[in-house]
């Protein structure tokens, strides 16, 4: 039943984005362009930070990386939108590889500072290389044209914008389903059991960079073609943490969760527009009211009650681990994470087990 009622809902939530155009005004339609970019931005960044538990701040740079590579390569060199757009990604996913080559040895803390000065680098680079990308100009970003039509609606740019985000989330979905996904979960839950699993564990690692890049940068261009004027500040720490804020009050390691941070948070400063001044405060007031009462964000919350389904990527030991500690504390098990005691002593045991499996390895 309750299944039931999620599908309608769901059916009645894409027959409302379909049918937006022609209830909404021009402003709505621009707010629900940018949701639908941050909603692509969010996917990448929670791919890096919420399945494959790598604490990276770099998804203001990707999406920065992203948005000026369609801007420049449409406005400055002619190049098509067809063109652009997987470029902007492309491009994003290689500069996340050569990002993660001196990172995958870092973790935690030490992860967050060197992807954090990478941000503050990509900004820096984007003001001062003013022969390419005009500094504090900016860039103007024209309408895309797709087999020789152009778009210069916005009814047009949205329903690109849309089947752009349903394609990245339907890619996302399957990533995440397949052995890269189930390997992301692994890494985040102990490294060592994950290596004396088969995992490759930097080769893993440098592949989350690289999708967490492609799908920010996807996203980036999608912000660049919202705003059709895009500068270097709009891609630096204020940026960062409305990223961070989307994944942890959607949910980590959700990909509905992405797209309810990305709602919630594109459209709560439409709502507080006359309370400008206390934005951030009201933002790390949100931060601190979900890490502290909400740790799995609103899709977690929402899984709780049963609303939505469960999200399982592995469906063995984790499912098996987190249903056996929820029965020794008496209490049902809803699919959330289990509280930080119990991940560690999880994790004690699977250290344990892992030692034993490379020593029984090595002895044969």
């Amino acid at each position: 039943m309750k299944n039931i009622i999620f599908f309608l809902f769901a059916g009645c939530a894409a027959a409302l984005l379909i049918a937006l155009p022609e209830i909404g005004d021009p402003y709505i339609l621009y707010i629900a362009n940018l949701v639908l970019a941050y909603v692509v931005v969010a996917i990448g960044f929670n791919i890096l930070l919420g399945f494959a538990g790598q604490f990276a701040f770099a998804s203001a740079a990707f999406m920065g990386i992203g948005a000026y590579t369609l801007a420049l390569l449409m406005s400055r060199l002619g190049v098509s939108f067809a063109v652009a757009l997987p470029a902007s990604g492309v491009v994003a996913a290689v500069i996340g590889g050569l990002v993660a080559l001196p990172s995958l040895r870092m973790k935690t803390v030490y992860l967050a500072m060197v992807t954090m000065a990478f941000a503050e680098i990509v900004q820096w680079v984007l003001v001062q290389w003013k022969d390419v990308t005009l500094g504090t100009e900016g860039v103007n970003v024209p309408f895309p044209s797709l087999a020789g039509f152009e778009i210069s609606t916005d009814e047009g740019v949205y329903y690109l914008l849309l089947g752009i985000a349903a394609v990245c989330y339907y890619l996302a979905r399957r990533l995440l389903h397949s052995w890269i996904g189930r390997a992301f979960v692994a890494i985040r839950e102990n490294e060592i059991a994950a290596k004396c699993s088969g995992i490759n564990v930097p080769a893993t690692k440098a592949i989350a960079f690289c999708l967490s890049a492609f799908f920010s940068g996807i996203g980036g261009a999608m912000f660049a073609l919202s705003l059709r004027y895009i500068v270097p500040d709009g891609f630096g720490v204020f940026q960062l943490t409305i990223h961070f804020s989307m994944v942890v009050i959607g949910g980590l390691g959700s990909l509905v969760g992405s797209l309810l941070g990305a709602l919630l948070l594109t459209s709560l400063p439409e709502l507080l527009r006359g309370a400008q001044a206390y934005q951030e405060i009201i933002y790390g007031g949100l931060l601190i009211f979900f890490v502290s009462f909400l740790p799995n964000g609103l899709a977690g919350f929402l899984r709780a009650r049963g609303i939505l389904p469960p999200e399982v990527l592995v469906h063995g030991w984790r499912s098996f681990a987190v249903g056996r500690e929820a029965g020794a504390s008496g209490k049902s098990s809803d699919g959330a994470m289990p509280s930080g005691l119990q991940q560690s002593a999880f994790h004690e045991e699977a250290e344990q087990v892992a030692a034993k499996a490379c020593a029984s390895r090595a002895d044969t």
